[in-house]
């Protein structure tokens, strides 16, 4: 499901990977029935909202996608792209995978924080860092402060 909500045109998948789908389930329970019961309609709900989304990122009809995955479906690359899972195939050769220097990136963007006058724990907007002993901790800051 996450594969086929991603970015059109950006669904990728490598040339001998398959994908699965399959509704979702619940463990086996036992217990009280209205416990059973609950984890029934629970189901039922993911279940309907799993074949939404699974429709919306197809872009099949919810019905159609129920009818095929009443039973787990596997696709291999080319599949999944034919029926819409995904949008292509790539390659490990490919320069999306190409190596990085990630010291050297970390480097760069430091200095461009330091540049900014950014300091290099900056916590995101909304949100201030508290140091203790045992590490730091995100605070919200609320709007009405």
């Amino acid at each position: 499901m996450l594969l086929s909500l991603g970015a059109k045109g950006y669904r990728a998948l490598q040339p001998n990977s398959s994908t699965k789908l399959y509704l979702p389930k619940v463990n086996r329970s036992s217990g009280a029935v209205i416990d059973m019961w609950i984890k029934a309609k629970e189901l039922d709900a993911n279940t309907e909202y799993y074949l939404e989304l699974l429709g919306k990122g197809i872009g099949k009809p919810k019905e159609e996608i129920e009818k095929d995955v009443q039973r787990p479906k596997y696709f291999q690359a080319k599949e999944a792209i034919e029926y819409g899972i995904a949008d292509k195939i790539i390659d490990s050769r490919d320069i999306a995978f190409e190596k990085r220097n990630y010291d050297e990136m970390l480097a760069q963007s430091k200095a461009m924080r330091r540049a900014a006058g950014v300091g290099p724990q900056a916590a995101p907007s909304g949100f201030s860092y508290k140091a203790n002993r045992a590490g730091f901790h995100f605070l919200f800051k609320w709007a009405s402060e």
